[in-house]
């Protein structure tokens, strides 16, 4: 990339992370990068968190009120510990009803810790301090740059030459309970991440686990607790006038959480009682497939790293895509495979592996900029011999995973996979530079065969014609769009399917951008 392309975009990233961030009062300094040993790093990110060990119980998630009703059991149910490290922890139905029913577990004597990246707005009550003042609650923010004071607070500046550690991002989703169960996979906490969105909803994909698998996320979780990137309140600071907050803001979450739901139907429960909590746990539970499993994160470390370092998320992911014989079915929200990841996937299609991926269309996906990455990839993918496929925001099966008033354009977040009908991954981890590069991630490789029969069949739904876009090259070298209308007629387009005017002006402008690496 020139220097002034660079320029323009460190410029422009600088002004949307400055609007975003989310200030914590108590918050202390954060080291720079100098303070840790790039020697360190790179053994950090050579590293996985924990290798696999034994066996462990899963179940896939692919419902967004399933994945919902199960989190909130989690949280119902538990009685000593609730682990929580989120990208974004939305303030709407979902945000509030979670931060509701944590003050109630709280209350109950569980013992509570909320992780949260510091660049995006959380849920009001959860990054309040007047919650943090709850003497069963913590409440940490986790950002790789330097705090800041003044219009500044709480946004992360790059330190000149670091545009890459500007914008990282702890992209990791997971949740723990008791020490006894764990949930991962690609929903952040959101009404659009469950289906009940009132304007976009998306597919995604959640694992539920038991046995030691629940280990190695509780010793990733406490990385970063414990890492010196981590930001949480000093209880010693919290004001009497913080306390006396506390006190009202159980009865205001609840008025807002009521509030919101009946604006959007009250598709969910807003509360669970013990007993059903345990009864959908133990019926989750009775479903498990009890497998071999590898379970993988990146080290908080690698927030420090200069110049580029691959995930140990990715070499997972590319060590199983290496290997495959047969067939690989991926879904990925946001596929902008680079030069490196184009040749992986050209060798395994050389030596006859059928690879099938879906990824978002331009009416479905939620940012236009990472549409743009994903289209001045398109033609390497075809030339690869990958059968490219493009959601159909109208798609015929939105309406399983659309619970809203009304059915919404559908887009998907899903980050999964199954190689050769036995080795299935499910994770936070996009298949695009931000996450192999810049962001930290999560996830699990489950070996099954039966595993992957259940989340094959998930996945190859949505690759059919009436819910996705085949990509194609026409004989003069032009992309072709071919799905299934309604009425069961072959539909053929030219251009990007369903996409709206405004949308295709923005798009075209983002495809000019010398941006990649950022996306």
């Amino acid at each position: 990339m020139t220097s002034w392309p660079r320029l323009l975009v460190c410029g422009t990233l600088i002004l949307v992370l400055a609007s975003c961030g989310t200030a914590d009062p108590h918050a202390a300094a954060l080291p720079t990068v100098g303070l840790v040993s790039q020697e360190t790093i790179a053994h950090a990110c050579r590293q996985h968190t924990v290798r696999r060990r034994g066996t462990s119980g899963f179940e896939m998630l692919p419902d967004g009120r399933e994945s919902f009703t199960a989190r909130l059991a989690m949280v119902e149910a538990a009685q000593r510990t609730l682990d929580l490290q989120y990208y974004i922890w939305r303030d709407d139905v979902t945000g509030t009803t979670f931060a509701d029913r944590l003050l109630a577990a709280a209350d109950r004597g569980v013992k509570i810790r909320l992780l949260l990246d510091n660049t995006y707005d959380a849920q009001v009550e959860v990054s309040s301090a007047a919650l943090a003042a709850h003497p069963n609650i913590q409440v940490a923010f986790f950002n790789p740059l330097t705090d800041l004071k003044g219009i500044f607070a709480g946004n992360p500046i790059p330190v000149i030459g670091e545009i890459d550690r500007m914008q990282s991002r702890m992209h990791n989703k997971i949740m723990i309970a008791d020490g006894t169960l764990v949930m991962g996979g690609g929903r952040n906490l959101g009404d659009t991440y469950f289906g009940i969105h009132r304007q976009h909803n998306m597919r995604d994909l959640d694992f539920i686990g038991a046995g030691p698998v629940v280990g190695a996320a509780a010793r990733s979780f406490e990385l970063y607790w414990k890492s010196p990137l981590t930001r949480m309140g000093d209880q010693a600071k919290i004001t009497e006038r913080e306390r006396e907050k506390l006190r009202d803001l159980r009865r205001h979450v609840m008025r807002k959480k009521r509030a919101l739901a009946s604006k959007s139907g009250r598709p969910y429960p807003l509360a669970l009682n013990r007993t059903e909590s345990l009864d959908i746990l133990h019926q989750l539970v009775n479903r498990m497939i009890w497998a071999e499993y590898e379970f993988v994160a990146d080290p908080p470390e690698r927030m420090m790293r200069q110049g580029q370092t691959t995930s140990p998320v990715w070499r997972s992911i590319e060590t199983a895509v290496r290997k495959s014989r047969s067939q690989v079915v991926m879904h990925a929200a946001y596929f902008i495979p680079q030069n490196d990841t184009l040749e992986l996937l050209r060798s395994a299609t050389q030596r006859g592996v059928q690879v099938q991926v879906l990824t978002n269309s331009l009416a479905s996906i939620d940012g236009v900029a990472a549409m743009a990455g994903i289209a001045n990839r398109r033609a390497g993918v075809l030339d690869c011999g990958v059968s490219l496929h493009e959601l159909n925001a109208h798609a015929a099966g939105r309406k399983d995973y659309i619970h809203a008033r009304r059915l919404t354009p559908l887009g998907m977040h899903t980050k999964g996979f199954v190689v050769d009908d036995s080795v299935s991954f499910i994770g936070s981890y996009n298949m695009d530079p931000r996450s192999k590069y810049i962001n930290t991630e999560t996830g699990v490789i489950i070996r099954s065969a039966a595993f992957a029969a259940r989340m094959k069949a998930y996945l190859m739904k949505d690759l059919q014609p009436e819910n996705s876009w085949r990509v194609r090259r026409a004989a003069n070298g032009s992309i072709l769009w071919t799905g299934q209308l309604p009425s069961g007629w072959r539909s053929v387009h030219r251009m990007e399917p369903d996409a709206p005017l405004l949308r295709r002006l923005v798009y075209c402008f983002y495809r000019c951008l010398p941006w990649e690496d950022f996306l």
